[in-house]
C-alpha cells in the first residue's frame, strides 16, 4: 500500500482519531456529508466497528477508509516543469527525484504525487514517507484497516475549502488541536506548510518570517476541546474563525480525490454512539 491508491472506486470514509475518540465521515449517494463519532473505551475497538456497520453506506468490504498523517513524518518537494506529464511520466519523475535526493532505498518508501496545471508549465508535488512510519500510523487504527494515508495538511485544506465553498489562493489557513498547530497556504507555485507545538499567533509569526509573500485572508479552525474564552478572545480581529459540527480532519479525509463543488454540507449534527459492553469477535473487512 502506498500513501494513496489512485484507482480506488469504493465508498470512501474519512477517519480521524483523537485520544480514544474515532470519527467517521462520508458522502452519501447525493453527496451529502454523513458523520458518526464513536467512543472507544478500554481499547476495545472491535466492538465499536461492529456497532458502526449498520450506519455505514456499504458493507466494509466495499468501503475504503482514508486517514491522514502529520507532514513532519514525510519528505516533500515541489517541481515546476515546462510541460504536462502523464501518469507514467509523473511516477518516473518521482522515482528519479527520490533516488537522487533521499539516502533511502525506494523499496523502503511509499510515495505519492499531486499534479496542478499552470498557465505556463506544470506543478508536481511529491511526497514520500518511510514504510516503517506509515505502518506505525496504520497500527493506531487496528483492527480497522486504512486504505490510504493522505497528508494532514491536504486534509485540512480540503475541509476549509468545503466549508467555505471556495478554494482561495494566497490565503492562510490555521488549524489547532490538542496535538499542536498547522499553517497552510496554497500558492500558484507551491503549497506552503508549517507545523508547530506553539500557539496560533506564534505559528503565524514563524510562517510570515519563512514565507514573506502577501497573505490576503486568514481563516482559523480550533477543535472544540481547546476553545475557551481566552482562545476565542486572543485571536486578532482580522482572523476569521470557521465553525462546524463535523469532525474537521475526518471531513477532509473523506473528501480525498473528490470534486468539492459537489459536496453538500447541509447535514445534521453527527451521531454519537456509546460503546456497548459485550463480547465480540473481530469485524472482518
Amino acid at each position: 500500500m502506498g500513501i494513496a491508491h489512485r484507482k480506488q472506486r469504493k465508498q470512501q470514509i474519512g477517519v480521524s482519531k483523537q485520544q480514544d475518540n474515532l470519527y467517521f465521515v462520508w458522502l452519501d449517494e447525493f453527496h451529502k456529508v454523513q458523520s458518526i463519532c464513536s467512543i472507544c473505551l478500554n481499547g476495545q475497538q472491535k466492538d465499536i466497528f461492529s456497532q458502526l456497520l449498520p450506519y455505514l453506506p456499504q458493507k466494509t468490504n466495499q468501503c475504503c477508509f482514508i486517514g491522514s498523517i502529520s507532514p513532519h513524518l514525510t519528505w516533500s518537494k515541489t517541481l515546476i516543469l515546462p510541460q504536462t506529464l502523464n501518469a507514467q511520466e509523473c511516477e518516473q519523475q518521482c522515482r528519479f527525484i527520490l533516488q537522487k535526493e533521499l539516502p533511502i532505498p525506494l523499496d523502503e518508501l511509499w510515495f505519492d504525487y499531486l499534479t496542478t496545471p499552470l498557465k505556463q508549465g506544470f506543478r508536481l508535488d511529491i511526497t514520500a514517507i518511510r514504510k516503517e512510519s506509515a505502518n506505525a500510523e496504520l497500527a493506531k487504527y487496528l483492527p480497522l484497516k486504512l486504505t490510504a494515508l493522505d497528508l494532514l495538511n491536504h486534509s485540512i485544506l480540503r475541509a476549509f475549502y468545503a466549508i467555505l465553498g471556495q478554494e482561495p489562493t494566497n490565503t492562510l489557513f490555521l488549524y489547532q488541536d490538542q496535538q499542536g498547530c498547522l499553517a497552510v497556504c496554497e500558492r500558484l507555485q507551491q503549497r506552503q506548510v508549517l507545523q508547530s507545538q506553539s500557539d496560533l499567533f506564534e505559528l503565524y509569526q514563524q510562517f510570515i518570517q519563512r514565507f514573506p509573500e502577501t497573505i490576503e485572508q486568514i481563516y482559523v479552525y480550533q477543535t472544540p476541546d481547546i476553545l475557551n474564552s481566552h482562545t476565542i478572545e486572543s485571536l486578532p480581529k482580522n482572523w476569521q474563525r470557521i465553525e462546524t459540527d463535523l469532525p474537521f480532519i475526518a471531513l477532509g479525509n473523506a473528501l480525498w480525490q473528490t470534486d468539492l463543488k459537489l459536496v453538500d454540507l447541509s447535514s445534521k449534527t453527527p451521531a454519537l454512539l456509546p460503546l456497548i459492553n459485550r463480547e465480540s469477535g473481530d469485524v472482518k473487512p
